[in-house]
């Protein structure tokens, strides 16, 4: 009841927090049952009701649906983890304050996820896992899940954020990559893949708008 009276946006900003703590972490490179069967439960049960929620915020069911796949997203981080795109975010909403954590996450997120899509060709069932748990149930390519992720973003009106709107530079990306690894580099050790320095620094430079 409390959920019924937030805003669109930060419905939106929340829920894909909620969100990508189970995308994270059902990519990364943990082998954890538990975290499984939560994690495609709570992609379910966000994705394919978030974009109701942010349109017709009175919806009790979709705002029941949301909460409980936050509260499923809770209890991933707590029998696994998550991995970089939380690490990268923090930058972002750290130097620059107009910045809420969920919208910082869904700048970074197409950019993020194309990127290990292309470079970790061990995970694609696991994307086309997501993409079936979001909706896309004819899903066949790894990728379908990044046009999955976009849909939803355009669907909850938030598909259009910049890094720039909010006075960011690109040469700002490489000065975040930096403070991301150095901050918060305990995540980015649980990437399915090693990312560098460089790709981190790329990763973010791809999602500058």
């Amino acid at each position: 009841d409390f959920m019924l009276s937030v805003p669109p946006k930060f419905t939106a900003y929340q829920g894909f927090d909620a969100l990508f703590h189970s995308t994270e972490s059902y990519i990364n490179n943990t082998n954890n049952l538990m975290r499984d069967m939560l994690a495609l439960r709570a992609i379910e049960a966000v994705g394919r009701n978030l974009a109701t929620a942010c349109q017709d915020g009175k919806n009790v069911q979709a705002r029941e649906q949301v909460a409980f796949g936050s509260s499923l997203s809770g209890m991933v981080m707590s029998v696994d983890n998550l991995c970089s795109e939380h690490a990268m975010e923090h930058p972002l909403s750290a130097y620059y304050h107009e910045i809420a954590h969920g919208a910082g996450l869904i700048m970074l997120s197409r950019a993020y996820y194309t990127h290990f899509v292309e470079h970790c060709p061990e995970l694609h069932d696991r994307f086309i896992d997501m993409a079936k748990a979001m909706g896309k149930t004819d899903a066949k390519e790894p990728m379908d899940f990044v046009t999955a992720l976009v849909d939803l973003q355009k669907a909850c009106g938030v598909d259009e954020l910049k890094m720039s709107d909010y006075g960011i530079t690109k040469e700002d990306m490489a000065k975040c990559a930096a403070n991301a690894r150095h901050t918060m580099g305990g995540l980015f050790e649980l990437d399915p893949y090693a990312l560098s320095l460089d790709e981190t620094t790329q990763i973010m430079m791809n999602a500058y708008k």
